[in-house]
């Protein structure tokens, strides 16, 4: 976990990060991300994680999943702290970001995720839609000239 100076300031310390993906492909994983004091799912070095929703294509995405639930293909939708055990019992879990922006987490500690990619993937579809089709009201006009 960042320590809070730099967890709590902008800064372009970005070493504590760079340290953490090394290890993670060390162990032969994609990415990581960290767990606090109190034994909760944090946020990795350069990705949310699926089930902590805190930066703009999360709030976007949490906006757009209760398309899923009218349509029955999820229960529902709900923000809260989550421990590691109960992350790991998840059907699904994804990395969200900005650049991504949703991206399945297929294994944690060497345990295949069960129901990978199906939900991750509607709920990809629901962002690039989103991101093609509007609305105006999320949109910033940029003028070039």
């Amino acid at each position: 976990m960042k320590v809070p100076l730099f967890a709590t300031s902008k800064n372009v310390n970005y070493l504590p990060n760079v340290l953490s993906k090394l290890e993670a492909e060390e162990k032969g994983a994609f990415a990581s991300f960290w767990v606090d004091d109190d034994g909760y799912v944090a946020e990795g070095p350069n990705v949310k994680v699926g089930f902590i929703l805190s930066g703009c294509t999360a709030k976007r995405l949490l906006e757009l999943a209760p398309k899923l639930v009218e349509n029955g293909r999820l229960k529902s939708v709900t923000i809260g702290y989550i421990t590691v055990e109960e992350a790991k019992q998840s059907a699904e879990m994804m990395y969200i970001g900005s650049t991504l922006p949703v991206l399945p987490i297929i294994e944690w500690d060497e345990k295949l995720i069960v129901d990978v990619e199906v939900l991750t993937m509607a709920l990809s579809d629901l962002v690039r839609e989103d991101m093609v089709a509007g609305p105006e009201t999320h949109r910033i006009k940029v003028p070039y000239v």
